[in-house]
């Protein structure tokens, strides 16, 4: 009875322990991210409940879709400068085959009210109805560890009612001195107006 007690309360321990990879500290750079930006209100934004998915992140940190990086000859490139071949490999194989839908907790970010609605059900007839005064909306990716946990990587972007969205960025933060500062903010090549 003893040994059943005992599995009984580890059991549910080690599954609740090893259920996520990321843990609320890790969202202390996004946090420290969102103060920094002045066009940000967190009495009149929302951040969206469904995360990004990660290959944004490395789509846009790689410079371009899949595990290859490719310079083209005769063309600028524009790739980060921390960006390193082997490490660009293990971040590829650990976060590029993710399947499963991921959502942001109020207790994440405790100043900002979470948005229950998919990405593709923004400023739609319901929202428009049910929250007219919402015109921007944040919409983020989890953080990724990069180069043996030197830095994080995660998807921002705001979207906008009017289609005035700010382009998607993948921002780069290391702590230095106890402080989370960014690094560098990489503009999403695919969409025009980017830099």
């Amino acid at each position: 009875m003893k040994n059943l007690n005992f599995i009984l309360f580890v059991i549910p321990f080690l599954f609740y322990s090893c259920s996520s990879k990321i843990y609320p500290e890790d969202y202390e750079p996004i946090r420290v991210f969102l103060k920094t930006q002045k066009d940000i209100d967190k009495n009149k934004m929302y951040i969206l409940k469904y995360k990004e998915s990660n290959t944004q992140t490395l789509r846009i940190f790689n410079r371009g879709e899949g595990e290859k990086h490719i310079i083209f000859p005769n063309q600028i490139d524009f790739t980060s400068k921390i960006f390193n071949e082997l490490h660009w490999k293990k971040l590829y194989a650990q976060y590029s085959n993710e399947k499963t839908e991921k959502y942001w907790r109020e207790e994440d970010f405790r100043d900002f009210k979470i948005l229950d609605r998919k990405r593709n059900q923004l400023f739609d007839e319901y929202h428009l109805f049910h929250l007219p005064k919402l015109e921007n909306v944040i919409i983020l990716s989890e953080p990724i560890w990069y180069y043996n946990k030197r830095y994080i990587l995660f998807y921002f972007s705001i979207d906008n009612m009017y289609n005035s969205s700010k382009p998607s960025l993948v921002v780069i933060m290391k702590k230095v001195k106890k402080k989370w500062i960014v690094v560098q903010e990489i503009g999403d090549y695919a969409c025009s107006g980017c830099y």
